[in-house]
């Protein structure tokens, strides 16, 4: 008799591991095909590794390389997705903007030899190393720029590229055409602005 149990209960463990790997890759084929509706408008291409694996799409738009790339977290006993546009750019010095709920939910680092400025009424945060650095940055046509991205989690601008972290509430509707052809388009006015 406990052999049967035993028997049960690793089987109905095997189903539910098998289910949740499943929906995982009906969930990721559904950005895939997301993910193809972008190289039909753009070109590039979506690269996949596996079953179950995440897609990403490599390309260009407006003449300038892009990735797009999904990853994610455990964060307070919950998976939290995020989706990561990276665009090549030129920027004249690093800084990055950060979402205050997104860097509150972090624990504490050490901010003491950052120099920051508020953005978008205080939800948004510019960090620099030097503060001679904020003198060089239009503050004024960053945060247009924040008020369009908004929602993020944080915008990383070095010399070469940008990137820009997301968090996605629903994948699949966050990864549409649409929502995506946006983001891209307010990623390119935020390359605009750092390379002036």
């Amino acid at each position: 008799m406990v052999l049967y149990v035993t028997a049960v209960v690793i089987l109905l463990l095997l189903i539910v591991i098998l289910i949740m790997v499943w929906l995982r890759k009906v969930q990721f084929d559904a950005v895939h095909r997301n993910f193809l509706d972008l190289v039909d408008h753009f070109g590039g291409r979506v690269i996949r590794g596996g079953f179950a694996v995440r897609p990403r799409y490599s390309g260009s738009f407006k003449n300038q390389r892009v990735s797009i790339s999904i990853s994610s977290e455990n964060w307070q006993k919950e998976r939290r997705f995020y989706i990561a546009v990276t665009m090549q750019s030129r920027a004249k010095i690093n800084f990055s903007i950060i979402s205050r709920d997104w860097l509150e939910s972090r624990e504490a680092e050490d901010r003491k030899k950052r120099h920051a400025v508020d953005l978008m009424d205080g939800r948004y945060l510019l960090e620099v190393s030097n503060p001679n650095q904020l003198k060089k940055l239009n503050i004024s046509s960053l945060n247009k720029i924040v008020e369009k991205l908004h929602p993020f989690a944080y915008v990383l601008i070095a010399k070469t590229g940008i990137i820009l972290e997301r968090i996605s509430t629903n994948l699949i509707k966050d990864t549409e055409f649409p929502t995506l052809n946006k983001l891209l388009e307010n990623v390119y006015h935020l390359k605009a602005v750092v390379e002036k």
